[in-house]
């Protein structure tokens, strides 16, 4: 059996991966701060507006802070530009 964190490390692959490829699936991402969860966000909606499956106004990106929404709308719009 493999110990906690390399589990955890591989999950945390499977589920990047899962976020990145599964883009007609709906789907809701939970993590601690500072894991890249906004990095792979990102990667989806840019993805999901590129290959042309939703546009901006279609997309609904929650978080759970001002602070939060305010990184990913910059990093969007660093991305989209």
């Amino acid at each position: 059996m493999s110990p906690p964190t390399a589990k955890r490390a591989r999950g945390n692959v499977e589920n990047r991966e899962l976020i990145a490829r599964e883009l007609d699936q709906t789907l809701i991402v939970e993590a601690a701060a500072g894991t890249g969860e906004t990095t792979e966000l990102v990667g989806r909606i840019v993805a999901l507006i590129e290959g042309r499956r939703a546009s901006i106004g279609q997309i609904v990106a929650a978080t759970f802070s001002e602070k939060a929404a305010g990184e990913l709308k910059l990093r969007l719009r660093e991305e989209l530009e």
